[in-house]
Order: structure tokens, then C-alpha cells, then sequence
């Protein structure tokens, strides 16, 4: 009784294992149809404090490692 459970165990684990999961999910990163760059105003400069004017810099360098070079490319 005993062997024929184990063998009936391990025949159902080696069929498991031949299941495949189908096709890979494809992830398409659209971030770059939607952000843009900050741009600022001399008044803005005035009156914006030191760490937003940090945060607003760190965006934009973001943008342009991350996206300018889409937009490029995208208009060849």
C-alpha cells in the first residue's frame, strides 16, 4: 500500500513539473508619454524654497537620462 502511494505521489510530481505557464507577461514602460520637465519662472526661482528647487532638479535630470533620449529618437 504503502509503495503504491509513494509511487502515485511521485507520478503526480513529475507531471506537475512538465506544466509550462504559458507566454511571459511583456511590461511597456509609458512613463516617458507623461512626464515632462519642469520648467521654472524667474519668480519661481525667487520665491521656491531650497528643497523644492532640489526635488524640481533631481526630476528634470531624471527626465533627461531617462526620456530625452526616447524623444530622440522617436522623432528620427
Amino acid at each position: 500500500m504503502y509503495s503504491r502511494m509513494l509511487t502515485a505521489c511521485l507520478m503526480t510530481m513529475l507531471i506537475a513539473s512538465c506544466v509550462t505557464r504559458g507566454s511571459v507577461p511583456v511590461v511597456v514602460d509609458t512613463a516617458c508619454d507623461w512626464v515632462k520637465p519642469i520648467y521654472l519662472t524667474d519668480h519661481d526661482i525667487d520665491v521656491l524654497d531650497r528643497q523644492t528647487k532640489r526635488d524640481i532638479l533631481a526630476h528634470n535630470k531624471a527626465w533627461q537620462a531617462n526620456c530625452q533620449k526616447t524623444k530622440e529618437s522617436g522623432a528620427k
